[in-house]
């Protein structure tokens, strides 16, 4: 077994300087995202925004093994992000996400050092005993972007980690920046009051899980334990364009095997809680009409205030995809194993049309799209040969992917049988069936 380079700065490196080049190849044009400072809609109180447009990014996903005589001792999976593409009114995303990703690198490395050490340590505990069984500990990140805009870039990293026991651990973690500045955002810069948030975070949980075991006592437990992570800044969130998120991971507020509790605060629901421009008392960090949102499965996502139960959550294994939307459920057969999902919410002459884009690794290998129309039920629209899949760009350790953004101008690349040579980067816009329609092909307009 190859054996995991932990090394950080050259990981860091590495992410830093070979993607652009790739993206960059057969053509100088970039996506289609206009080059001005997001404005506030003038007069009475409007509450949306012009101008925005949204931020074109890329995920890496490293892949490493540790081994010795007795088999793997760590199998791991890091994953940095990086702006592609020019932001020339937003310079401080690019530092700020390069900071991010070479901190989170070496935090990384560190935690698999350690757990490399422990590894042995319970591989020799093992063998002492006779023991012909030594499990490979594991430690995993991956990153979903909740939104990324001319105001705000906001994401959640899934970590997850089995160090010997009866099971593993995992959660999430939330970060967010200005776009404009590159700082780290904190609640404070969203919300009016500390404690109109956490009252509204422990109402809106009482409200979304009504069989929780948290209620016991009318919540006294989940109050008491909300309070005391606002007081200390533990409340793990991101902001999504159309309201903010908070998260509770296992143990938190309810036992593992109830998972991540999530609920959303959302803007037009609590505008109060908010705050506002000066000039127009618009809502200050709201998000863009349209917009792309990436999508963990088995977290549950709310999409606006419909009191009919405006959800949708995807689930998978390996021989079914499972789309829970607003209480209709869709089970679409296939090799589900490997899947990263978008919810789309394309706006167009003010009607919102909203997509499920799935990409997954069907038997064969090879990456596909399967798309999803969320009407009154989820329904099938069709598969498509193309993904947001870039390519293994280190060898056979790692793999990039497009972050899909924007609904009108986003990457993927062509796969066989697409009528495009294999591997070539498409420039497409979600249709009105939803169906990614390819406009321009390495430059050359479709």
């Amino acid at each position: 077994m190859k054996k995991a380079k932990f090394l950080a700065a050259a990981l860091a490196a590495t992410f830093a300087f070979t993607v652009a080049p790739i993206l960059d190849s057969g053509s100088t044009d970039v996506l289609d995202f206009s080059c001005s400072r997001s404005a506030f809609a003038q007069g009475n109180g409007v509450d949306y925004q012009v101008g925005l447009h949204h931020i074109p990014l890329v995920t890496r996903t490293e892949h490493f093994v540790e081994s010795d005589d007795k088999g793997e001792l760590l199998r791991a999976r890091w994953t940095g992000i990086r702006v592609t593409g020019p932001v020339p009114f937003e310079p401080n995303i690019n530092k700020a996400l390069d900071v991010y990703t070479a901190n989170e690198s070496k935090q990384f490395d560190k935690s698999c050092k350690e757990m490399v050490r422990d590894a042995r340590l319970d591989h020799s505990e093992r063998a002492k005993y006779g023991s012909d069984f030594f499990p490979a500990f594991e430690n995993s990140s991956d990153i979903y972007v909740r939104r990324a805009d001319s105001l705000v870039v906001s994401m959640l990293e899934f970590v997850s980690s089995y160090m010997g026991g009866a099971h593993g651990m995992y959660g999430v973690i939330g970060k967010t920046f200005d776009t404009y500045t590159g700082k780290e955002m904190q609640l404070t810069d969203i919300f009016t009051s500390p404690t109109a948030m956490t009252s509204a975070i422990k109402q809106q949980l009482m409200f979304d899980y009504p069989n929780a075991s948290f209620r016991e006592n009318n919540g006294a437990s989940m109050r008491q334990t909300v309070d005391q992570m606002a007081k200390d800044g533990h409340l793990i969130w991101n902001m999504d364009p159309r309201g903010v998120t908070f998260y509770f991971n296992p143990y938190i507020i309810g036992s593992y095997a109830e998972g991540i509790y999530t609920t959303t605060l959302l803007y037009s629901e609590r505008p109060e809680i908010f705050k506002h421009d000066q000039y127009t008392q618009a809502i200050t960090w709201r998000g863009p009409h349209s917009y792309c949102m990436e999508i963990p499965t088995y977290l549950p996502v709310r999409l606006s205030d419909s009191p009919g139960g405006d959800r949708l959550a995807v689930m998978n294994d390996w021989e079914e995809l499972v789309i829970d939307y607003c209480g209709e459920q869709l089970k679409d057969k296939f090799n589900a194993k490997k899947i990263r999902a978008t919810f789309v919410s394309n706006k167009l002459d003010e009607k919102e049309q909203r997509f499920l884009y799935v990409d997954c690794e069907k038997e064969n290998g090879q990456h596909a799209l399967r798309v999803y129309a969320l009407g009154n039920e989820p329904v099938f629209v069709g598969e498509y040969a193309m993904s947001r899949f870039i390519s293994d760009m280190v060898g056979q350790n790692g793999e990039d992917w497009y972050v899909m953004t924007n609904p009108q101008a986003f990457y993927m690349t062509a796969m066989p049988g697409s009528g495009y040579t294999p591997g070539t980067r498409l420039t497409c816009r979600v249709g009105e069936d939803g169906a990614p329609q390819v406009y321009e092909v390495e430059g050359a307009k479709g």
